[in-house]
């Protein structure tokens, strides 16, 4: 399949991708399978599709890969194959990285992972940068990164750091995915800084919908998102209305996403959570929008 990279540079107008994860149970990759099928993601206009790893790097590395070589096999869409330091040694890598590439996957995203307990220490990767430099050894595979437009929620820094960035680009990173924010402008000071620092990796700005309250406390928490004040009447307005919320939110979310088009990123990353209700309502609209970028698209 193609390099992520290759389509940055060739395609002329915003990347499309989204981001999936292995189900928990068995029985339902079947019904993720189906929902991929209903989607049709080629048709849409998807150029990749992220394949998320286990959590705390627990095993779920051959159902990522499984996954990720099914989309490309059956619906002609490259995959993205998440891998995270999280209990690596160079040996396990070495052997995960020959296993993801006689699969035919070569795109892979580089993550430290979230770590285990607060006395977690890996001494061979320790940080995302320290992976993506062996996974470059192989010489082998498209890395992307990601990229925390308001910083990461271990750093008590706030905001984007510019270092760690440079670092990842400097081991081997050829394309950067941003987490999700929920107010532009973050992402904006961010791309600001980026130029600034002459960094120039294409970047993928990254988009969640807010589909029920409860998905906004845990995420929030997790990732340290801040909410933008508007975003936060509309969950106080719907948070006993389920279905109202869930509207609300795609909606909110489109507003974003068409903002960041005519601003000019380099490409839509949908985090998608699986959910067949959110890749049916937001693809079409997404790929309408981007192909109306194409003409005029730098």
């Amino acid at each position: 399949m193609t390099k992520i990279s290759e389509i940055y540079h060739t395609k002329p107008a915003p990347v499309l991708s989204f981001e999936i994860f292995p189900p928990k149970k068995e029985g339902d990759i079947e019904s993720l399978y189906q929902t991929l099928n209903d989607v049709d993601p080629l048709a849409l206009g998807v150029d990749y599709i992220s394949v998320t790893y286990g959590a705390g790097g627990s095993g779920n590395n051959i159902k990522t890969r499984d996954l990720a070589q099914y989309i490309q096999e059956h619906f002609g869409v490259t995959a993205l194959h998440h891998l995270t330091g999280i209990n690596q040694t160079p040996e396990v890598l070495q052997d995960q990285l020959a296993d993801i590439k006689q699969a035919g996957i070569e795109n892979i995203l580089a993550l430290r992972g979230d770590l285990p307990d607060a006395d977690y220490v890996n001494a061979y990767y320790p940080y995302a940068k320290d992976l993506i430099r062996d996974i470059k050894q192989f010489n082998q595979f498209n890395i992307g990164a990601a990229i925390y437009p308001e910083g990461h929620v271990d750093n008590p820094v706030t905001g984007i750091s510019v270092a760690g960035v440079k670092e990842k680009v400097v081991s081997g990173t050829d394309f950067l995915i941003s987490q999700f924010f929920f107010e532009n402008d973050v992402y904006y000071n961010m791309q600001d800084a980026l130029k600034s620092n002459y960094i120039k990796v294409p970047v993928s700005a990254g988009v969640m919908p807010i589909i029920s309250k409860a998905q906004v406390e845990r995420m929030t928490y997790m990732i340290g998102s801040s909410l933008p004040s508007r975003l936060v009447k509309i969950i106080h307005k719907y948070e006993n209305q389920p279905d109202s919320l869930k509207q609300a939110g795609i909606e909110y979310a489109l507003e974003q996403i068409h903002d960041l088009l005519n601003h000019g990123v380099d490409g839509i990353h949908l985090y998608a959570m699986n959910r067949p209700s959110v890749l049916k309502s937001m693809l079409p609209v997404i790929n309408q929008d981007i192909q109306s970028k194409s003409l005029d698209f730098p």
